[in-house]
């Protein structure tokens, strides 16, 4: 863009959202300090144990714990840390693992979709609107909930016979689970545990997200509050983990990708392609608030299936602020953010290239020898996703009108 003259560099580096990228590699910085404790092994061990081997018990707790640490933590490192433990309980077994992974998956996308910083799209979201982290779930857990239960609902229903049934009446089958939860517990605690170092994660991470509710109050910006959060543990945890070495851990390489994505769409709105995108929606709407808001819901829905939701979002901020200068002073601007944050965090559930998080988790499947193409995905991803949006279309149809 600078090489052809599109925009000069000056302009570029205003384009780039500092406060995401900060927001970005302070939270990705909390997360895999807090991994270096042993928190999240343990954590999901916890719930290999609970689970005692029933295979419904099994999907239940992991499908859940992963929507609702997806929504407080990024989605990405929830993915990473369950699925392996999900393949080597269930395939152990001599159960299919695909479906626990995919619904794992989805419920990651579905939890981040709830909070400003569970899901990539809602960070962006955030760094170009002045919405807080508490707007975020007092909008957003309604239709995030909705999904939740009609989602259970229906991989209850379509996989009870064939992957959910009890194992309480086969000896065999718990005498194996028992083993299994065994030597999982083995593999991933097999490093002693700092229960200091443990305290100390829990108390930043806690700390971070109290800030985060009470943003507001407190008057921070949420980049602030997370590098403010990270600086903490990383002060905190001096002793057990080298400031270097957590550097090393933060991807560079995703934080320039996002820097890049945003010169990309710096370039393309002052061309005025983006006003006229956004006039050509706002005039297909009819004039119809409700109208409108379902174009952005399954625009975004569909597009995030085809793209990767990230991008997207990035190129769409712009349309929706200049959708903004076009509506009625008495409608409620934000709630066109909250349909772009559902279609596109929702959407991206709907294939396997949707999401980042669907991206990380099928390759860690196929790293364990679990292999889920293309349209084994979809034919779960692409149906679930329809009903989600649904879900999504109902709730902000009922708050326009």
């Amino acid at each position: 863009m600078i090489l052809f003259g599109v925009i000069n560099f000056h302009e570029a580096i205003v384009s780039i959202e500092f406060e995401t990228i900060i927001l970005l590699m302070s939270m990705m910085l909390l997360v895999e300090v807090s991994r270096e404790s042993g928190i999240f092994s343990w954590l999901t061990v916890r719930m290999a144990k609970a689970s005692k081997g029933n295979p419904l018990m099994i999907f239940l707790l992991f499908a859940l714990t992963t929507a609702l640490i997806s929504a407080f933590l990024d989605n990405v490192t929830t993915i990473v840390l369950v699925v392996p433990v999900t393949i080597a309980l269930v395939k152990g077994m001599g159960l299919d693992p695909k479906p626990y992974i995919i619904g794992e998956i989805i419920f990651s996308n579905i939890g981040g979709a709830m909070t400003l910083i569970g899901d990539p799209p809602n960070i962006i979201i955030a760094g170009a609107t002045n919405l807080t982290f508490f707007q975020f779930i007092a909008n957003l857990w309604i239709p995030v909930l909705l999904s939740i239960i009609a989602i259970s609902a229906i991989f209850i229903a379509t996989h009870w016979r064939n992957h959910f049934k009890p194992i309480s009446t086969n000896l065999k089958k718990l005498f194996l689970s028992h083993l299994l939860i065994k030597k999982i517990t083995y593999r991933f605690l097999s490093t002693e545990l700092d229960r200091g170092f443990m305290i100390k994660s829990i108390f930043a991470i806690g700390i971070t997200m109290m800030a985060f509710l009470l943003q507001q109050q407190l008057g921070l910006n949420v980049a602030v509050i997370a590098f403010s959060g990270a600086i903490i543990l990383l002060l905190l945890a001096y002793k057990e983990v080298e400031f270097e070495h957590s550097l090393r851990k933060v991807e560079w390489s995703t934080l320039l990708f996002f820097a890049g994505l945003f010169v990309m769409v710096g370039a393309i709105e002052k061309v005025g392609a983006l006003d006229y995108l956004s006039e050509f929606i706002v005039n297909a709407s009819g004039g119809s608030y409700w109208a409108l808001l379902l174009m952005v819901v399954w625009i975004s829905g569909f597009a995030s299936m085809i793209l990767d939701n990230i991008p997207f979002v990035t190129l769409m901020i712009p349309v929706i602020l200049g959708m903004q200068t076009q509506l009625d002073p008495t409608l409620d601007p934000t709630l066109l953010w909250w349909a772009l944050a559902l279609g596109a965090c929702l959407g991206g559930n709907g294939t396997m290239i949707g999401a980042s998080a669907n991206v990380i988790g099928l390759d860690l499947a196929k790293k364990e020898g679990v292999q889920i193409s293309f349209l084994q995905y979809l034919k779960y991803g692409l149906p679930l996703t329809m009903v989600t949006l649904i879900i999504a279309s109902g709730y902000l149809v009922i708050r326009a009108t």
